[in-house]
């Protein structure tokens, strides 16, 4: 009787666990995932479905530690696979120009397509370290320990994703 008791006490601290990583991560990893899928409504459901599984770990080990970095990367593998099944081709809003009655392309919308597809055909470990440096503004060191590598390495993951962000905007550009 007592296994059992240990047992539900671990599960009911592990599941506080997690409510208490929700309220802290949901908004964080919500604004994350958006950045890589370009839908706000994806991305809830993308960041639903890290915590769920959250919940369905802490079920099965309730020991196991859940931390920031396993949020993320959960979340990043869930955007990218998203990604990878629905082959994201988000069409361009077309306004029309009454002055001339003719059909012209919103080129902000244009340059965010560009970017949506580029950033798809990055490398994850790329896109993630962008992502948590550029856009959710952590550090290469606080990157580094949610990614689970070295600052060095995201530092490079970074550039190396800019450098490819880059060369599809010139090309872009120039094509």
């Amino acid at each position: 009787m007592d296994d059992f008791f240990q047992i539900a006490q671990a599960e009911s601290a592990a599941k506080a666990r997690v409510e208490t990583l929700v309220r802290e991560y949901q908004t964080k990893i919500a604004r994350y995932v958006r950045r890589m899928v370009g839908d706000a409504e994806v991305a809830l459901d993308l960041t639903q479905d890290v915590f769920l599984a959250a919940y369905r770990m802490v079920g099965r080990d309730p020991e196991r530690p859940l931390t920031p970095g396993w949020l993320y990367k959960t979340a990043t593998n869930n955007a990218i696979s998203y990604l990878r099944r629905k082959r994201i081709v988000r069409m361009v809003p077309l306004e029309r120009d009454t002055d001339t009655r003719s059909w012209r392309i919103d080129e902000q919308s244009a340059a965010s397509m560009d970017l949506q597809a580029a950033l798809q055909r990055l490398p994850a470990e790329q896109v993630s370290a962008l992502m948590l440096t550029s856009y959710s503004g952590y550090t290469s060191h606080e990157a580094a320990e949610i990614l689970g590598t070295t600052p060095d390495a995201v530092r490079q993951r970074v550039c190396r994703a800019m450098r490819a962000l880059r060369a599809v905007m010139v090309e872009r550009r120039d094509g």
